[in-house]
């Protein structure tokens, strides 16, 4: 059984020692579950299924088993012949079911280029992309991806399991099966526990609950009173809370500790005046067990350190190392290393984060100080996921005006009593740290673990807290005050002479380090820990907020405030791009939204505004680290691109002084820059050691938690509130894990992956959506249950033909930003070139049915300004049939009505190789109709299959598409494969071939619209072609033409630049 505990400390300002008084009291007590070893017949089935990738009724090949799943779906007679002959297999031994699973996982479904099946569309067609007048995909990689990685173990015998364990989802299964009790238990039917899982997660309250389980819903009353055997656990909200207080949960159990402080001021009656806080806490060995122990993470976790490097390992050759994970950073295998620990011992590297967050928001004044812990052991993807649940609560600090002291005194003893605290809140990680424990892990090992504390997020303000030095001061290094603005090499802060310092004010180090006397600080017996490395960079605070909007915005703009409002509110509208209608000086509320926002255009906006180019230079230079700084995996090189950029910026930072909008530049969120390099290659990339994450979790840990609470005692209502959800969930994963009627990814979590992000804001064009048949084995993406999976038998090989231009129609040159138009086009025509086909982009999707319905081509040149609509196809349909008839082509052209689509879109995946790292795209072509103007994405296409690679813009083009479509039989039977079932097509218009080198400034690519005559050049190409969509931002010139609107400036504006901040996709890419 469980015991809250409850904590008696007795704490002033004249030492910090603890005197307990410890009474205990009955608790909400855990059963931990129990092994089934014995796996039943659907199990098994289900894991056959899962292996096949293959339909066994029509023998169609899949990617994925989420695509054969959702085949089988729409597929009534393959899902009942598939099902039929699944039976009838032999259940595969347990061994092989789990290498199946494991081969599958680490291996993704690409395709290599030197593979057979390399030039093949899934639909064992030949592919539309390369049997059209287009390319489908770049030629080659350049970049490195997750099939491009070896792994060197650095301590092979670090994280040994000493021993096997049953898991706390197997014990639970074995407790149930002894007993007899279904997996749902203590709830009496399925359905009754997904009523009320559903009751708890909808957030409703305790009045509104009861009010439904009694008379508020006639459906349920209708369930009950038809299937009484399964509603019989609750009846109303009182029964239903204690049905779930049954559930078993998370292992450890709260604790409040009651610190009494004793003040220097006196009360009316001469007594010295005292007051009692709360400190309601977790054991963190316990919540570090739990995370090792969770089933759900057990394929997100690491034991051991390694060092990570990209490309083969070959004799004499240096290559790339990889910063991603904590266990590939130097802190995990320097603790490793470093003798004081057993060879076979497990780190686990602790990582905290707090910050107080207010409660109430308009009166009352409540506020609560909650702090989290998570562990390095879980991979970054999982840890930046709040919907994970891989970072836990650790209890909540006080919070108090310590009135108790005198005014002047009060600030100094608040950062007292937060390291008391903390003190008494960490106290088990030291013996801990020091001698191990041993902690069943999740993949039913037992080994040796030594929880030591590594990273603490937290903002400035909190960082100066947590490592006792004055606000002016740096809290990692020791450079002076008046030296944060220089690029200057300081020494980092030492755990030991600063301890000696700072119970020392009267020695000149004190002063020197800008240092507060705060004796005991609560990390000064934490094994192996320095808390000055733990200071993590903070990428909303000192980077968004602080160096971008507060500092970066007001130097480039000011005296300038009327022209950048005049740019901003006429930016092309793009996906995901907020529209800034009023300018930027309107705004008084700011979030993070709004600085990642206007980071995407800042640079464009500000091209042409200043005459000193080192003005330019250094906002380029603050950008590129901020976005490299968001890489989601690092490498020795990406870490010489950041320093280079710091390096730019100071470089030219004077400019800032010669204009007079700054005076000197010791900013800490400016100095603080510098670290970031040496954090990542110590902790890993920053996006999983954000304070981003725990600003989210505030949402669920305090602020709903404290909306349920009567607003009297409210932090002990919180925690029983917080802890009904945290059983919910640890019920809704055992029920998973027991019952193994998912798919891999919703064993570890039934979270969005990136077509789950697609679904949520769909429009009309997109009710029911398909999958293009064009290499879907190399996408391995999920597909909703509407869409459709083409597959077909496989086709051995095929040959592209891939449409060329004249690159010499217009020359942008880059030190003026002039243009010149050739006399006279050198052709007219676009030519065509044969090249192979190596590689190809993930898959498009498209409504099965055209949003916009079907035009003519006449039609089709009035609607959407598509002026040479029946020239472009006729050309398209000539090189797709040379031996057609010109007067059958054209004719046949004018005759039939086009299906018109209003979008399509397609996840691409990381360019950097790292899992969850896609970007959604989507590409539209929309008249304008009463209520919304015309919207026509602007793309990238391949233009050089020979030239392009995955990334860099060497061989691709812009174009603007303006009508997405699809060619009726008659003249399908025109291309060179008629049963090609990928017949959708777009008309884009061209724009010039990008210069060799950007501008050396802003160091962005200028495009112009491209001319044959009179006339604007367009083509018709397959979808395949199109890589993604791109933005574009005009050349502003001097001042922005006041004529101009968001929705016409890509019509009005002659010259533009390609935008690289309008995601990160595009950055890397760029």
């Amino acid at each position: 059984m469980g015991q809250k505990v409850w904590e008696r400390h007795l704490w002033n300002d004249e030492r910090s020692e603890a005197t307990c008084c410890v009474s205990a009291r009955p608790g909400i007590g855990l059963a931990r579950p129990n092994r089934n070893l014995v796996e039943s017949n659907l199990y098994h089935h289900l894991l056959v299924l899962m292996a096949a990738i293959q339909c066994l009724n029509c023998h169609a090949l899949f990617a994925e088993d989420s695509h054969l799943r959702h085949h089988l779906a729409q597929k009534t007679a393959c899902k009942d012949g598939h099902f039929k002959k699944v039976k009838t297999r032999p259940p595969p031994s347990p061994s092989t079911e789990r290498a199946s699973i494991r081969r599958r996982r680490q291996e993704p479904a690409t395709l290599s280029s030197n593979s057979p099946d390399a030039h093949i569309s899934p639909g064992g067609q030949q592919d539309d992309s390369c049997s059209s007048s287009t390319r489908s995909g770049p030629s080659s990689s350049t970049h490195s991806t997750a099939q491009d990685k070896f792994i060197r173990k650095t301590y092979p015998d670090a994280g040994k399991p000493l021993r096997e364990h049953p898991t706390i989802f197997e014990m639970r299964k074995a407790v149930q099966k002894q007993e007899g009790l279904p997996p749902w238990a203590p709830f009496v039917s399925k359905e009754e526990w997904e009523f009320a899982e559903w009751i708890i997660a909808s957030g409703i309250s305790q009045d509104e609950t009861d009010k439904l389980l009694k008379s508020g819903m006639r459906q349920f009353q209708l369930c009950v009173a038809s299937n009484a055997a399964k509603f019989a656990s609750y009846r109303d909200n009182k029964t239903l809370l204690k049905t779930i207080d049954l559930l078993p949960g998370p292992a450890t159990s709260w604790k409040l500790i009651e610190i009494t402080v004793k003040g220097d001021m006196q009360d009316a009656k001469g007594n010295t005046m005292t007051e009692t806080l709360d400190v309601w806490a977790r054991n963190p060995v316990e919540v570090v067990a739990e995370l090792l122990g969770n089933p759900e993470f057990k394929d997100e976790l690491e034991y051991a350190p390694a060092e990570v490097y990209m490309g083969a390992e070959m004799e004499g050759m240096d290559p790339d190392r990889l910063f991603e994970e904590m266990s590939a950073s130097d802190w995990w295998n320097r603790v490793q290393t470093s003798g004081d620990l057993p060879k076979e011992a497990t780190i686990a590297p602790v990582i905290l984060a707090s910050d107080k967050t207010q409660l109430s928001t308009f009166s009352g004044d409540k506020v609560a100080w909650p702090v989290y812990l998570t562990i390095g052991n879980i991979k970054n993807s999982v840890r930046r996921r709040p919907s994970r649940r891989a970072m836990v609560l650790l209890g909540y600090l006080p919070v108090s005006k310590l009135s108790c002291f005198r005014p002047q005194d009060r600030s100094l003893q608040g950062y007292r009593l937060f390291h008391f605290a903390m003190q008494q809140l960490l106290s088990p990680l030291v013996d801990a740290g020091k001698h191990g424990v041993e902690m069943v892990c999740a993949d039913g090992l037992v080994r040796l673990v030594f929880p030591i504390l590594a990273a603490y997020l937290a903002d400035y303000p909190e960082q100066c807290l947590i490592c006792c030095n004055k606000e002016n001061r740096c809290p990692t290094c020791v450079v002076p005050r008046d030296e944060r603005g220089e690029l200057v090499d300081s020494c980092y802060r030492d755990p030991e002479t600063t301890l000696a310092a700072v119970n020392d004010p009267s020695s000149s180090r004190f002063d020197n380090e800008g240092l507060r006397h705060v004796p005991n600080p609560f990390w000064m017996n934490l094994p192996h820990a320095n808390i000055f490395n733990c200071i993590t960079p903070d990428l909303l605070h000192q980077l968004h907020k602080g160096v971008f909007k507060d500092h970066l915005v007001k130097w480039t703009t000011k005296g300038f405030e009327a022209e950048v409002d005049s740019r901003f509110m006429r930016v092309p509208p793009y996906i995901n791009l907020r529209a800034f209608k009023k300018g930027i000086s309107s705004i008084s509320q700011w979030t993070g939204n709004e600085f990642r926002e206007m980071e995407k255009i800042f640079v464009c906006i500000l091209c042409g505004l200043h005459e000193d180019s080192r003005v330019i230079t250094a906002t380029r230079a603050i950008l590129d680290f901020i976005y490299l700084a968001h890489y989601p995996s690092h490498s020795t090189s990406t870490l010489e691109d950041m320093q280079r950029a710091l390096e730019t910026f100071h470089s030219h930072k004077q400019v800032f002084v010669d204009l007079g909008v700054r005076s000197h530049f010791n900013i800490q969120k400016i100095h603080w820059m510098k670290h970031y390099v040496v954090s990542i290659i110590d902790f890993g990339s920053c996006d999983g050691l954000s304070t981003e994450i725990s600003e989210r979790l505030h949402i669920d840990f305090a602020k709903q938690a404290y909306r349920a609470s009567n607003r009297k005692a409210y932090i002990k209502q919180m925690i029983l509130w917080l802890l009904r959800r945290e059983k919910v969930r640890w019920m809704r994963g055992y029920i998973r894990w027991n019952t193994a009627l998912e798919t891999q990814n919703d064993l570890v979590g039934n979270q969005p992956t990136g077509y789950d992000v697609l679904l949520s804001d769909r429009d009309d064009d997109s009710e029911d959506e398909d999958l293009s048949d064009d290499c879907l084995q190399q996408s391995g993406l999920w597909t909703h249950e509407s869409v459709e999976v083409l597959s077909y038998p496989a086709h051995p090989s095929h040959e592209s033909q891939v449409v060329t231009y004249d690159h010499t129609d217009i020359h942008l040159d880059n030190h003026t930003g002039t243009t010149s138009r050739l006399a006279t086009d050198l052709d007219d025509e676009a030519d065509l070139e044969e090249s192979q086909c190596t590689t190809y982009f993930s898959p498009y999707r498209i409504a099965r049915r055209p949003g916009l319905g079907f035009y003519t081509a006449a039609e089709i040149v009035a609607h959407f300004g598509a002026v040479s609509f029946e020239h472009a196809l006729k050309t398209f349909l000539q090189r797709e049939c040379p031996t057609a008839q010109e007067r059958y082509i054209e004719g046949t052209i004018t005759k039939h009505p086009y299906a018109v689509f209003k979008q399509f879109s397609r996840v691409l995946p990381s360019l950097r190789g790292v899992d969850g790292d896609t970007f959604y795209d989507r590409i539209r072509a929309c008249p304008s109709s009463h209520d919304q103007a015309a919207y026509f994405s602007t793309v990238l296409y391949v233009d050089q299959p020979e030239h392009a690679h995955t990334v860099g813009l060497e061989g691709y083009r812009v174009g603007q598409v303006r009508v997405i479509f699809s060619i009726p039989p008659s003249l399908q039977r025109l291309r060179a494969d008629p049963t090609q079932a990928n017949g959708h097509l777009a008309y884009v218009e061209l724009f010039t071939p990008f210069t060799k080198q950007p501008e050396p400034h802003s160091k962005l690519y200028k495009v112009a619209r491209s001319f044959s005559g009179m006339t604007r050049r367009a083509v018709v190409m397959p979808l395949t072609t199109i890589f993604r969509s791109c933005h574009l931002m005009p050349d502003w010139g001097g001042v922005a033409d006041k004529t101009w609107s968001a929705d016409t400036i890509l019509e009005e504006c002659e010259m533009f630049y390609l935008n690289p901040f309008s995601d990160h996709h595009m950055y890397i890419f760029v």
